[in-house]
């Protein structure tokens, strides 16, 4: 296939919204962050708004603000859940689109997976059977000339943060083992990180994007908020994907 068209998504992740859009998390303002990075985005020619959970933080009227703020952009957006989300609360929504499972564009299937199953009480979270088996049926239907970006919330490749790394997609070798049946996947994006990844597995490129919220020092033992003035400012992910497979992506940091 001809590498001149391109799918251009847009990935806004772990935004934190809170209950009451005044309250602090780790010292900052997550409203106005999330706000800040909106605004940006209103500019950008994007055809579709991937959004990779923890969307709020367990704050069931964040969801409306939410809402009415993806409303306003001009194209569509989707969503998956975190591990500080309210699935009952996000199904509210389900008429605006916005819990599509699979998103079709051009040569290209968007795979959205729920990784909140079997949570550990620390972040951890896992992909529950049926959804497992919803992944598997979906990537049989991949047409031999599509490629599938598969996104879901916990990291399912280690990111070298010590106190991260344990609270991952705990049934990771589940979801790879399903990843390598099927060639046409050829990128895996995902949220709950809170700072900037890009990695190759295979021919798999696996992508995070930094938080709207307080970020996380990347190389961490612990959960320590990142205090580098060059990559605390909310931020998103630009991602190309191409006709031949190929996926292009960069980072988009604002200032805080």
């Amino acid at each position: 296939m001809a590498r001149g068209h391109s799918v251009r998504l847009l990935q806004v992740t772990d935004m934190h919204l809170q209950q009451d859009p005044t309250t602090l998390m780790r010292g900052e303002n997550v409203e106005r962050r999330f706000q800040h990075v909106m605004q940006h985005i209103e500019g950008e020619a994007a055809d579709l708004l991937l959004l990779t959970g923890d969307l709020t933080h367990h704050a069931p009227a964040a969801y409306d603000r939410l809402a009415l703020s993806l409303q306003g952009l001009p194209f569509p957006s989707c969503w998956l859940p975190g591990n500080h989300d309210l699935i009952d609360e996000m199904a509210r929504f389900s008429a605006l689109g916005y819990n599509r499972k699979v998103v079709e564009q051009g040569a290209w299937r968007v795979i959205l997976l729920d990784s909140t199953a079997s949570p550990d009480g620390k972040g951890g979270g896992s992909l529950a059977n049926e959804e497992l088996a919803f992944f598997a049926q979906q990537l049989a239907q991949t047409a031999s000339d599509q490629h599938v970006l598969v996104a879901l919330h916990h990291h399912p490749v280690p990111v070298k943060s010590e106190w991260m790394d344990n609270i991952g997609l705990g049934n990771k070798n589940d979801f790879w083992a399903l990843v390598d049946s099927c060639p046409q996947v050829k990128g895996v994006v995902c949220g709950h990180v809170h700072h900037a990844v890009q990695q190759q597995r295979g021919a798999v490129n696996v992508l995070a994007s930094p938080a709207t919220a307080p970020q996380f020092k990347p190389f961490s033992a612990v959960a320590t908020t990142e205090d580098d003035p060059r990559f605390t400012g909310p931020a998103y992910r630009r991602i190309q994907l191409y006709d031949d497979g190929e996926i292009q992506s960069d980072v988009v940091r604002l200032t805080s």
